[in-house]
């Protein structure tokens, strides 16, 4: 009797253990990820664990930052040899006995981002079976019930002193400004899922019913919505599959009409068009225009049509200057000498409290630079900013043989807005930045900074957004910011979602 009552007991112990062994998933820790043959090799590092780490995350395992928290440490070697890379990874205890070793292989870097997720896999299913069969031991530390807080940066109003606070983490504004001028939660207001994974966004006019035009591009797909309650969709229009569209702006024709420029890349060639709405349809009215166009309010001033040439070596060829349409003839006026690294889609300027210009561009390194009048650098952020995955390609095999890629990958800068009062704004994309052509970030926001005489201050920025913006748009006679979202990415057989979200700049 006492035996069967002892075997009952450990039945119930282990019976009541398995909950608690289900809800306490496997703790890993992505260590060293070694890197041969290639450049930039410090920044890879962190990239390859980036990846690995947030594909390993699941129901069953959670990815974790220190090793003195982990069950498991994860290191590998990323090995390139020609254009064909490997991918080795060994899973040891935290006594040191090794756990599991699993490898993937791939044809080009473009390869690498799925190939890790193949190699996650493997890891994840190996592990969950030694850890559910008892052959990895949880050492996962005790957690406090206590909010987590943080620390938000206070600026006080007798002083340049800059004093600290613990606020809890969740915070719900949309806008975080220092104390000192810190707002309520604004107002905005959130589309549902749109169909297509929009790349750019532009506004038209405000209708006679309240609702607003916006228009969203696609790769292939310019889609016009009536915004108010919802979002509703009145026209799109497909285009062929040799072209891409690669930027997406509304301004008010010389006929009083919204023009629609797109500036779109046919095969190599720049092949731009003009549209327009027309009974609530969309109607092409210019093409083959070999430009690049943006619009946007250069040191704050009314918003006008720009243009830049693309030449025979180059990308972006000479000045920008003021574009003007008459039918499918554009005229070119007032140049705008560009600093180094400065093109049409990653630059603008502002004015000072004396009235001096100043030229802002993001440099290809993704840092903002401010140059003067003479177009000398006078100032570098620390931090990134932009980040795009919308690119082009173009045909180099000049440098093939260094590159190991025929084609030369162009990406598209996120825009710089200024306002009338000379504030600057600026998308941030972050995420993984991944070595090669390969790009994907997974959150987003906008900064809003002024110039104090030597640099740029911020003076708030968004929220960060759970998906990746491919583009905003400040709309300041609403003094509204218009935020686009990647919800889910297009595949080979889907067109892939966003959304809109709009919140007022109060």
């Amino acid at each position: 009797m006492k035996i069967i009552t002892s075997t009952i007991t450990i039945l119930l112990v282990a019976f009541c253990s398995l909950p608690a062994l289900a809800a306490s998933p496997l703790r890993v820790f992505v260590g060293d990820m070694n890197a041969v043959g290639v450049q930039n090799r410090d920044e890879l590092k962190t990239t390859l664990q980036t990846l690995l780490a947030s594909r390993l995350n699941s129901d069953s395992i959670t990815a974790v930052s220190s090793a003195t928290e982990a069950d498991a440490i994860l290191t590998g070697t990323y090995v390139v040899i020609g254009k064909i890379f490997s991918v080795d990874a060994m899973a040891k205890s935290v006594g040191g006995k090794t756990l599991t070793r699993a490898f993937v292989q791939g044809e080009s870097q473009d390869e690498l981002i799925p190939a890790m997720g193949k190699l996650a896999d493997k890891l994840t299913a190996d592990l969950t079976k030694l850890y559910t069969s008892g052959q990895i031991t949880s050492v996962a530390p005790v957690y406090s019930n206590t909010p987590a807080t943080v620390v938000r940066p206070v600026i006080t109003t007798k002083s340049d002193i800059i004093k600290s606070e613990p606020v809890h983490a969740a915070r719900t504004e949309e806008f975080i400004k220092p104390k000192d001028v810190e707002q309520t939660p604004a107002s905005g207001w959130q589309s549902k899922r749109l169909a297509g994974a929009a790349n750019l966004i532009a506004t038209g006019k405000t209708l006679a019913d309240g609702s607003r035009e916006v228009f969203l591009a696609e790769a292939r797909r310019l889609s016009y919505y009536h915004q108010s309650d919802a979002m509703k969709l009145v026209a799109e229009t497909e285009f062929k599959n040799i072209e891409k569209i690669l930027s997406l702006d509304v301004m008010e024709g010389s006929d009083g009409q919204q023009d629609i420029y797109l500036t779109i890349i046919h095969g190599e060639e720049l092949s731009s068009q003009v549209w327009q709405v027309k009974g609530g349809k969309l109607v092409r009215v210019a093409e083959d225009l070999p430009y690049y166009f943006r619009s946007f309010s250069l040191a704050g001033a009314p918003r006008k049509l720009y243009a830049q040439a693309v030449g025979r070596d180059a990308d972006f060829y000479g000045d920008v200057a003021e574009a003007h349409r008459n039918g499918s003839k554009i005229t070119l006026t007032n140049p705008i000498k560009m600093p180094r690294f400065g093109n049409i889609f990653g630059f603008n300027q502002f004015t000072d409290g004396d009235g001096k210009i100043y030229t802002v561009v993001i440099n290809p390194d993704g840092y903002l630079v401010v140059y003067d009048t003479e177009l000398k650098e006078l100032w570098r952020s620390n931090d990134k900013f932009g980040g795009s995955e919308l690119y082009f390609q173009k045909e180099d095999l000049v440098n093939v043989r260094v590159t190991n890629d025929k084609f030369r990958w162009i990406f598209m800068d996120q825009r710089i807005q200024v306002t009338s009062k000379g504030d600057v704004l600026v998308g941030k994309n972050d995420g993984f930045w991944v070595i090669g052509n390969a790009r994907s970030y997974k959150k987003g926001a906008v900064y809003c900074f002024s110039w104090n005489g030597s640099s740029l201050d911020e003076k708030w920025h968004t929220r960060e957004t759970q998906n990746y913006m491919p583009d905003y748009y400040f709309d300041e006679a609403r003094n509204e910011l218009l935020i686009l979202q990647t919800v889910q990415r297009p595949g080979i057989t889907t067109r892939g979602a966003a959304s809109l979200a709009i919140k007022k700049v109060e």
